[in-house]
């Protein structure tokens, strides 16, 4: 997938694993790093670590630091279940992981539980905005702008002038129905004569298939383009909209080739800035005590270079894009 960083261009200055519960086998260290200087994380995913979206985010940041020689890992996947994440979590500490990470909403309740048997370890757990005053000692808390994500989603789609505009998102949770209402505002900014079908759910992160119908029943109402906040369901969404030659927003690449060339763009989240973070302050024994947003602007949200879809999609978005990115950066435009 070809990302951009949301801010590299205005504020530079500022800065595969089938198998449920099975881990991913980590290969050898660089031989410029010894043992002592490697940092061992236990990782968590409460869905498929190959989705192309929010959990091979963590993934993909993962193989990047082991890669670099920081870091040693292992990653379980399909543990939304406290009942098989709990047990984990609490293996890993054990084992003498040092940080364990705990990476989707789902994993909260079972990384405070198992947080508070091993004090000396480190521990991150990700929610909505809510989980950002949770932080313990040693549990740092994590999310990511949804109101960033919305915003500048709903920003492309309504710059592209597509109307009407379908969505399909995954549960009816706070953080979702607030990156729905961010999309809106985004649409209603780019294209105040847009109008928008009623936001319809498929009940589940990872149901592709519910993903597709509740699209394609969006589509037989009319609708031209449809957004998606991405997870297993995106691939559902991308291949109707492509059988329908529709615009989509949201398809992550593991929908594949057909589904992506509709796709006009998907904003992201990027978790090896958050990461390497989390990696260094173990290292350095600052650890915990904080909760941490994945921003446009310290790199955690990335986006899709934008796709004409064969001149489809008018070729001043891009452009129009930087445009609002930069009145963020420099506060000229706000989002509330």
């Amino acid at each position: 997938m070809r990302t951009r960083p949301l801010l590299a261009a205005t504020v530079a200055a500022t800065a595969a694993i089938a198998l449920a519960g099975c881990s991913v086998s980590v290969s050898e260290t660089s031989e410029t790093v010894t043992s002592d200087d490697v940092v061992r994380v236990g990782a968590l995913t409460p869905g498929n670590a190959n989705d192309g979206a929010f959990n091979q985010s963590l993934a993909d940041a993962l193989a990047q630091l082991e890669e670099e020689g920081l870091i040693e890992y292992e990653l379980r996947e399909q543990m939304a279940d406290p009942a098989t994440s709990e047990p984990v979590a609490a293996d890993f500490a054990s084992q003498g992981f040092d940080l364990v990470i705990g990476h989707g909403i789902e994993l909260g309740d079972a990384i405070f539980s198992v947080a508070e048997d091993f004090p000396d370890t480190a521990f991150t757990a990700s929610g909505g905005l809510d989980i950002l005053d949770r932080y313990t000692d040693n549990v740092e808390t994590w999310t990511y702008d949804s109101s960033q994500v919305g915003y500048l989603s709903g920003y492309i789609a309504g710059l592209t002038g597509a109307t009407p505009i379908g969505r399909v998102e995954s549960m009816e949770l706070d953080f979702v129905v607030a990156t729905d209402e961010f999309f809106q505002q985004g649409v209603a900014a780019a294209n105040p004569a847009a109008s928008l079908l009623p936001v319809v759910y498929a009940g589940s992160f990872d149901d592709a298939e519910a993903a597709a119908s509740a699209t394609t029943g969006l589509i037989d109402q009319g609708a031209q383009l449809v957004y998606t906040t991405g997870d297993g369901i995106a691939a559902g969404v991308g291949a109707a909209a492509a059988e329908a030659g529709v615009l989509s927003i949201g398809v992550s690449p593991a929908a594949g080739a057909e589904a992506l060339a509709t796709n006009v763009s998907t904003v992201d989240i990027d978790m090896y800035p958050i990461v390497k973070a989390w990696v260094e302050e173990v290292a350095d024994g600052e650890f915990g005590g904080k909760g941490v947003t994945s921003t446009l602007a310290n790199g955690g949200i990335v986006f899709q270079e934008i796709n004409d879809v064969d001149g489809a999609v008018p070729a001043d978005v891009a452009a129009k894009v930087d445009e609002l990115i930069a009145g963020l950066a420099d506060g000229s435009v706000t989002i509330s």
